[in-house]
């Protein structure tokens, strides 16, 4: 079985549900501050926190296999780093948002999928929002920067949520393609039919699309992308009912992150490799080696009911399931089996599997019979192995071995949710209250298995059975959550007070391997939620007051990946977060300006063990977890734009976030875990400015957009930085039914990410190292609608 086959596929939900479900689900009012108990949000009520969205000139400025997740990058307070232009890469991905982070291994922001939740960010069995949307089904994002909305779903928003909204069906019937390309040899191919409206009240889409991708190294690593999804609206006389399901499957090789003085001397490499050489300790940076598949299917069915007199409810249900593997190559093979000295070692004739147990030891060649080969005494290796890795350090005839290390995720999620709210004139105040509940079910399941390689240095196909499982873990989460909100408005003024609790209880259960079970209950405090907004004289002006209290629950992953000893250790994270601001909407200007201040306590954080020691592929998690104290952020978001009636329109974002560390109180202990009290948290810009200019004319439009990213720091005592980085984007669009009525119905747009090539380091990786930002990358699509 080569390394890059694919699991089977799953049903394809995406297509099936679609007219199964025409009378079940759910979706909600109209459209001002509307999608809005649909998208779990306030009803008719100014907003006391700050909150912002994508915008369709920065949609605009996105390939049509850029990731979703890039669309946030123009934001105020949000910086997204990819490891290319696409967003291919998981592992690579990182997203910030007022010193909170989400990556592969820590997630502080929470995500939800049209107002359900995604069931996690990190690599380790989770998945970011583009597992979930493709870029030409995606509405809009819109982004709380902290204290986000009470009823968001999600146990992850210590620093505020992203909701990705997907678009509604078209009034009228329409099908689409789409063909794109670009360079790395990307290209991609899309087809969307919208019904228009049926029997009057139903209008429905289906979408299908396949990408694929190189990297933009040495492109011997090739990312494919596939999704299927549908949705479907029906509006009734009191209920409106929504139904959506997704299906993706991506396979996708990484990259990895350089030092600072690695990328001085060649900006165009990390440490990864497109050749093999034969030598095991050098094919264990083969590119295709270190790869990540991933099969996500989602779908969810709502109902909202208007019942008048301002009584509005709504329920919806969903599922989840995710099936994943995450691939490595270590330089050896394990001794998994004691067959004696000198006898051939059974892990190399294969064939046969251990289940659980510990490693025995490693070899990393074998003579002719299959027997581990032993060093020359003596030897002394050549610069940049290790004696043990070196081939020259071996009697002539040996043979290298190499394992094929596979971490297999399998996720089911199903979950409901309900909300209702009951609007009341008493006097001369609206009141409305507002109150839901979320519960979930969520079980688990990770494997590590050991394979091994057949032909070393000529390709990466492996034995299927493998010759060690190393251990089998199960989880379950059963969580809940409840809040009650109320809102009233007099005259100008209008002030909110709320509460929301979660419980969450976890188990994690060994079913290969020798380790004991463990079990987690969270309860938060009830956490409060207040906020008030003053509409001011001057027509257009608001200030806007807001507080939370936010709690995130122990990661699932720490229950396994933390030895008992270190996770008993383990507390979970909880934040305060308030803002102060003022908005102005008055078209064509639109602006805000935020004062914020958040405490974050407990913060748990990820040390990869081949960080600290250097990469230990026995290891049975890849590091461990620990609380690092806190970190207290203090900054200011400020956001303006204005547009012009002959098309043009200008935006800006400024961000000044200090977000610095606290000390746990123990001066050893901040030691030991790296901690400097008062000092800038890793990878987090003091300054981040954003500006662009876009041009709307009747059959083109045209935008250019340029974002610097501040100086950020590698550690934590603040001794190694990154300089700061300015980097343009710009894209141009043409409608071509203008130059022949033939071709309406028929565009194109060319899209240009870092126009001027700028050759920098993006998001920090940790350990003085940091992932190198995409070089220019062109790529242009056609449309065709019929």
């Amino acid at each position: 079985m080569p390394a890059t086959g694919r699991y089977p596929r799953a049903s394809l939900l995406a297509i099936m549900l679609l007219p199964a479900i025409q009378a079940l689900a759910a979706d909600t009012a109209p459209a001002d501050e509307a999608r809005t108990l649909d998208q779990v949000q306030v009803i008719g009520q100014a907003t006391s926190y700050a909150k912002t969205s994508v915008s369709k000139e920065t949609l605009n400025r996105q390939t049509i296999l850029s990731s979703v997740n890039n669309a946030l990058n123009e934001l105020p307070g949000v910086v997204v780093s990819e490891a290319d232009a696409t967003g291919s890469s998981v592992w690579g991905t990182q997203i910030s948002m007022r010193g909170f982070v989400t990556n592969r291994d820590t997630q502080q922001i929470g995500t939800t999928i049209d107002g359900l939740p995604n069931g996690g960010s990190g690599y380790g069995g989770g998945s970011l929002a583009n597992r979930f949307i493709d870029t030409l089904d995606l509405e809009t994002v819109e982004v709380s920067q902290g204290t986000a909305d009470i009823s968001s779903r999600s146990n992850e928003a210590l620093g505020g949520t992203l909701n990705f909204l997907t678009s509604d069906p078209l009034h009228e019937q329409r099908v689409r393609f789409v063909v794109g390309g670009g360079d790395n040899d990307a290209r991609k191919y899309y087809a969307r039919y919208d019904t228009g409206v049926l029997g009057g009240h139903t209008r429905a889409w289906i979408s299908a699309s396949s990408a694929e991708v190189r990297d933009w190294i040495d492109g011997t690593g090739r990312t494919s992308n596939d999704n299927i999804a549908g949705k479907f609206i029906t509006e009734l006389d009191r209920w409106t009912l929504t139904g959506y399901a997704s299906y993706n499957d991506a396979n996708e090789p990484e990259y990895t992150s350089v030092s600072p003085a690695s990328f001085a001397t060649n900006p165009d490499r990390d440490g990864l490799v497109g050749n093999l050489t034969g030598i095991p300790y050098l094919d264990q940076n083969y590119r295709s080696g270190s790869r990540a598949l991933r099969e996500n299917t989602f779908g969810y069915l709502r109902a909202a009911f208007d019942g008048g007199n301002g009584f509005k409810a709504s329920v919806a249900g969903y599922l989840h399931k995710m099936e994943g593997r995450g691939d490595w190559l270590p330089p050896y093979l394990v001794q998994a089996r004691d067959d004696g000295a000198g006898r051939p070692e059974s892990e190399f004739l294969g064939g046969d599997t251990v289940y659980g147990g510990s490693a025995l030891g490693q070899f990393y060649f074998v003579n002719p019979d299959g027997s581990a080969a032993q060093m020359t005494p003596g030897c002394t290796p050549r610069a940049g192995f290790s004696a043990e890795y070196d081939p020259n350090c071996y009697a002539a005839g040996v043979q290298g071995v190499q394992s094929y290390r596979h971490s297999h995720y399998d996720n089911d999620r199903a979950g409901f949710t309900a909300d209702v709210e009951w609007k009341q004139a008493w006097g001369g105040i609206d009141n409305t209250v507002r109150a839901g509940i979320w519960v979930e079910d969520y079980e688990r399941t990770v494997r590590r298995d050991w394979h091994r390689l057949l032909n070393v240095g000529t390709d990466i196909a492996f034995d299927n059975v493998p010759y060690w499982v190393q251990f089998e873990d199960r989880y379950k989460v059963d969580e809940q959550m409840y809040y009650v909100e109320d809102v009233a408005r007099f005259g100008p003024f209008s002030a909110r007070l709320g509460v929301k609790q979660f419980f969450v209880d976890q188990t994690r259960r060994r079913t290969i391997g020798d380790a004991e079970n463990v079990r987690s209950d969270s309860k938060s405090d009830p956490l409060l939620s207040a906020g008030a907004t003053w509409t001011l004289p001057v027509e257009g002006l608001e200030l806007f007051g807001g507080y939370s209290q936010n709690f995130a629950a122990i990661p699932s992953g720490v229950l396994g990946e933390t030895d008992a000893q270190r996770f008993a250790r383990v507390e979970p994270e909880t934040a305060d977060n308030i803002e102060l601001g003022l908005r102005v909407s008055r078209w064509p200007l639109t602006g805000s300006i935020t004062l914020y201040n958040i405490k974050f306590d407990n913060r748990i954080v990820y040390l990869p063990a081949r960080l600290a020691d250097g990469i230990d592929y026995l290891d049975e998690t890849d590091g461990v977890y620990e609380n690092f104290g806190g970190v207290e952020s203090t900054g200011v978001e400020a956001a303006l734009g204005y547009g012009w009636g002959s098309g043009w329109r200008l935006n800006g974002a400024y961000t000044y976030n200090r977000s610095e560390y606290l000390g746990s109180g123990n001066a050893a202990r901040d030691a030991e875990l790296g901690i400097v009290d008062g000092a800038q948290v890793i990878g987090q810009p003091r300054h981040t400015l954003v500006v662009s200019a876009d041009w709307q004319g009747e059959s083109w439009n045209f935008g250019l957009s340029g974002r610097y990213l501040g100086e950020r720091y590698l550690d934590a005592s603040n001794a190694n930085r990154l300089p700061s980085a300015t980097v343009f984007n710009a894209n141009i669009g043409f409608d071509l039914q203008e130059l022949s009525p033939k071709l309406k119905g028929v565009g194109a747009s060319f899209v240009v990410s870092n126009l001027t090539d700028r050759r920098y380091l993006a998001g920090v990786d940790g350990s003085d190292t940091a992932f190198i930002g995409a070089p220019r990358t062109v790529g242009f699509s056609v449309r065709v609608d019929l």
